[in-house]
């Protein structure tokens, strides 16, 4: 099997010993601007290059692929703005040295907020429950506490969302016109099946059924998805790193895997009210950029390729529940653990379609001992990293018929010993990105410069703390323990860490 881009690397990592210094705000008067056949989203650019200011904007709300010519002396940033754009449904928002464009509120709510938690029947809670709508392009996940919050358009009203674990029966709650707390209980469900004749099967089968189906179980359009990505960094257990953004990703027919997905970086915040890193810097380079092409369906990563030597071999582990349908429970491992960028772990398949519906799988024993070529870029001579944990899941969710990537997850742990002061710390990162929405994409285009690029680190992407930032935004909820770290995140004063 050849490496893809996910079987290079997951994480990146940066080591040093410098400090981070704080965003210093310079606020600038009249500017002037002489451009020719340029978008708007460039020309919003140099006004921001120009200025010193931060501009902001929802590219839902604005024509930013439009062309126009400027040529404008003497003028006040904002003013410029508004100038160019003359819509009755845009506003331009100013505070300090930041500008926020958007649409202008209307009258009515526009979206219906549903939150609560998942339990099983014994009360305890539920991580990973799959929520959305049979024929929606939308839904998130609950979180280690088993807590939701969702978004929904008020035109879903009257529709039902659905509620899916591995291992228990789906749950339906109608979607009301009002704001709504949930308590969903699910119950455990056993597979039971009607009167049928046994035979033996290889797992084998199981693997090529997947391959031959595979065409019609995945997009065969390109399509643009909406995502929430989140970055935590935590030293010794104390939060030193929380950053959140949404992201476009634009993803490629799956019978395409050569074109690989691009991803613009719409908008991000990161949190203030964290301890900071104590003598080392620890910074992830690229998570979006790479965590956008995890996507074991579309690059059949952990499966057999034409031509090439086989490095997993298969086991049948039974049958299971997933999203009311019957999956194959399918675990892989290297037929040689030989050191390489290897995994271990376990595949579920639809058993009508054989389309793969999730993945859990983590490095090798012996990937491990040799993964610091593979997960850290760089490093201070002074510092020793080890990784010791990488683990990832990957699930995918119903969309009439086919199956869309829902969500991605990866945790890893390293330990650091820095020479210098004898001691000695424990670096845990998680990175999950959610697939809350998405559209045909026919005719979209991203420009090179618009891309998220893979040295860039999200962190130094995110200028400000802005409370009321997500607006309509789906996110995944954060797990209790993050929410004490930001309960003054309301009272907070924007600005950097």
């Amino acid at each position: 099997m050849g490496k893809s881009l996910f079987h290079i690397i997951f994480f990146i990592f940066f080591f040093c010993v410098t400090t981070v210094h704080s965003f210093s705000q310079q606020v600038h008067g009249s500017i002037s601007l002489r451009c020719e056949n340029i978008t708007l989203s460039s020309l919003i650019d140099s006004i921001r290059l120009k200025s010193g200011l931060k501009i902001s904007y929802d590219v839902n709300s604005i024509p930013v692929d439009s062309v126009l010519s400027v040529n404008i002396s003497g003028k006040d940033p904002e003013e410029i703005l508004r100038m160019i754009l003359k819509s009755p449904d845009i506003e331009i928002l100013g505070h300090g040295n930041q500008l926020v464009i958007r649409k202008k509120k209307t009258g009515g709510p526009r979206f219906v907020v549903l939150k609560g938690e998942v339990l099983d029947y014994d009360y305890k809670p539920l991580s990973l429950v799959n929520i959305g709508f049979k024929n929606r392009p939308l839904g998130t996940v609950t979180n280690n506490a088993g807590e939701f919050e969702l978004k929904v358009p008020v035109s879903y009203s009257g529709d039902t969302l659905l509620f899916s674990c591995l291992g228990y029966k789906v749950e339906r709650i109608p979607v009301r016109s009002a704001g709504t707390d949930l308590q969903v209980l699910l119950a455990e469900t056993s597979i039971s099946l009607p009167e049928v004749i046994i035979k033996y099967r290889n797992v084998n089968e199981i693997i090529e059924q997947f391959l031959k189906h595979r065409k019609n179980n995945y997009p065969e359009k390109s399509i643009l998805v909406t995502a929430f990505f989140r970055e935590i960094i935590k030293q010794n257990k104390k939060f030193v790193n929380v950053s959140e953004a949404v992201l476009q990703i634009l993803k490629y027919p799956y019978d395409q895997p050569f074109k690989l997905e691009l991803v613009k970086f719409i908008k991000g915040r990161k949190y203030r009210d964290v301890e900071k890193m104590k003598d080392i810097n620890f910074r992830l380079e690229g998570g979006p950029f790479y965590f956008s092409r995890i996507d074991i369906a579309r690059y059949m990563d952990f499966f057999p390729q034409e031509g090439e030597e086989q490095l997993y071999r298969y086991k049948f582990e039974g049958l299971d529940y997933e999203y009311e349908k019957m999956v194959y429970v399918v675990s892989f491992e290297p037929y040689d653990d030989n050191g390489e960028l290897l995994y271990k772990g376990i595949l579920r398949f639809e058993t009508d379609s054989y389309a793969l519906v999730s993945a859990e799988f983590e490095l090798t024993k012996n990937t491990l001992r040799e993964s610091r070529k593979y997960l850290i870029r760089k490093e201070s001579p002074q510092i020793k990293a080890r990784p010791y944990y990488a683990r990832y899941y990957i699930n995918y969710r119903p969309y009439k018929d086919i199956w869309v990537l829902n969500k991605v997850k990866g945790e890893l742990k390293v330990r650091i010993n820095d020479k210098r002061t004898k001691k000695k710390s424990v670096f845990t990162a998680v990175t999950e990105m959610l697939m809350s929405d998405f559209k045909d994409a026919s005719g979209t285009r991203f420009k090179p410069s618009e891309t998220f690029k893979p040295n860039y680190i999200l962190t130094d992407k995110i200028k400000e703390y802005d409370p009321e930032f997500w607006k309509n935004y789906n996110v995944i909820k954060p797990d209790e323990d993050i929410e004490n770290v930001f309960k003054n995140n309301g009272t907070t004063q924007k600005g950097e860490r």
